[in-house]
């Protein structure tokens, strides 16, 4: 039987894992962390519990150094930056044709209204899922609890967390339930194209099925923020 829940957001590790929500009808509104890539789970938990302090100052952004950009596709239209305090990197943010600071104050008004949402929907939404989706990261169970129950008080109710990260060679997901509210799932997340080339989506018949796991409560919250634009 599938969990229902009344808003899910994504946590990362990129915007694959708000791909693969869209695609299982999960997703009902932008999220602060939907479109990030690089940052691991604990600093992304740490945000949350921090209040996103220090989450997208303009002296904290550089162009990202070419040499590590070579090494992820190219989004078409946008430059890449990173975040030197926290690590992330933002591939879809500032426009190529637009100069970095004209584009700033655009970008800091979609993350602000991002975060907004954020902490308002964990706070008031009575069954809140939060997803965390990795081909490249491997947090430790007691990392993971610790930041789950920590924002659990912080919000001072119950959310329950989906950790789903890569695992060499398992081909058959490990399941294990690291408290009532946290499910794991680890596995070969990683499928490659055959020019050796990682599939953006990695193996997406094995994850999609966890994913589908879940639902939404409703998709109204999804028509609209489809009609605006979320």
């Amino acid at each position: 039987m599938r969990k229902s829940y009344d808003i899910i957001y994504s946590l990362g590790a990129d915007c694959s894992c708000a791909e693969f929500m869209k695609m299982c009808d999960l997703r009902a509104t932008s999220g602060p962390f939907d479109w990030l890539n690089n940052t691991d789970f604990s600093t992304r938990m740490q945000c949350v519990l921090d209040d996103f302090k220090d989450f997208f100052n303009k002296t904290d952004l550089r162009p990202l150094a070419p040499d590590i950009a070579d090494n992820f596709e190219p989004v078409k239209g946008y430059r890449f930056y990173e975040n030197t305090r926290n690590k992330f990197y933002y591939f879809h943010d500032f426009l190529d044709d637009k100069l970095f600071d004209d584009m700033f104050p655009f970008v800091l008004a979609k993350y602000d209204r991002r975060i907004m949402r954020f902490h308002k929907n964990l706070a008031q939404k009575r069954r809140v899922l939060l997803i965390w989706f990795s081909r490249h990261h491997n947090t430790d169970d007691k990392t993971v609890v610790d930041l789950c129950d920590r924002v659990c008080k912080k919000y001072s109710k119950t959310i329950d967390f989906l950790i789903i990260e890569h695992t060499d060679n398992v081909r058959v997901p490990i399941i294990r339930q690291l408290a009532p509210n946290i499910m794991r799932y680890n596995l070969h997340a990683i499928s490659k194209n055959s020019d050796g080339t990682l599939k953006f989506l990695g193996r997406q018949s094995a994850i999609k099925e966890i994913f589908s796991l879940y639902k939404l409560r409703t998709s109204f919250l999804k028509r609209v923020g489809n009609i605006l634009g979320w």
